[in-house]
């Protein structure tokens, strides 16, 4: 038996991007036939639901992260489909997703979203977290650096991104194969309505966000590819 997740994927409730509801999310991922689902909304240093004007309390600022987890969380208990906490973490417009945390690790970095590439690799991974860059060879005007980054900053790359043209992710195919970096694969969705849903596959369920992270650290993930 084969169960699938969803590593990357945006909501109304955290990104300024996001078009669907957490709720309808976790509905149409039910419906796909998927055991569960990573909400990674955008941390406040990208395209996030958080206000940039307003004089607000780190507090504040991380309730807005953690908004569309905390709605799906409570979906997906009551129809059966498990529900885990990331975050897109961005910058200069590359973006890292970021699994394995909580809510105790965002209340003890203020300003996390002042790191650089290699801060943020240092202090996510010293506490337990992993960091998968996204589409990293993505080529769009806001990007300011459209390589991928040192391998050495993360744990593993996403080859697949729906969003992204198929040669654009056979560049970040042959980047992780040339580098035995572990890879994974996504939907990057933002609304419900995809033609396509990818993701990863496993051969037991995930108990916990570090039985997925420890799954596809060992490269024992499938990919769901079309």
């Amino acid at each position: 038996m084969e169960y699938l997740y969803e590593t990357h994927m945006h909501t109304l409730e955290g990104s300024g991007c996001g078009m669907s509801t957490a709720a309808e999310q976790v509905k149409a991922y039910k419906e796909r036939g998927y055991q569960g689902i990573i909400i990674t909304d955008h941390f406040i240093n990208g395209y996030s639901t958080c206000p940039r004007s307003k004089r607000i309390s780190w507090e504040e600022k991380m309730a807005y992260v953690v908004s569309g987890y905390e709605v799906a969380k409570k979906a997906g208990d009551i129809c059966g489909l498990d529900v885990f906490l990331g975050w897109e973490f961005t910058v200069r417009g590359s973006d890292f997703l970021t699994y394995g945390l909580d809510w105790d690790f965002l209340m003890a970095h203020p300003n996390l979203d002042k790191l650089n590439v290699q801060e943020y690799s240092v202090v996510v991974r010293k506490n337990g977290g992993f960091l998968a860059q996204a589409h990293p060879y993505r080529d769009l005007s806001y990007i300011q650096h459209k390589l991928p980054v040192d391998p050495q900053y993360v744990d593993a790359i996403e080859i697949y991104n729906a969003s992204d043209p198929k040669s654009t992710n056979e560049k970040a195919r042959k980047f992780a194969q040339n580098n035995n970096l572990p890879i994974q694969a996504g939907s990057d969705s933002h609304y419900t309505d995809i033609r396509f849903a990818s993701g990863i596959k496993l051969d037991r369920k995930a108990e916990n966000i570090h039985h997925i992270i420890e799954a596809i650290k060992n490269k024992k993930v499938s990919l769901i590819l079309p």
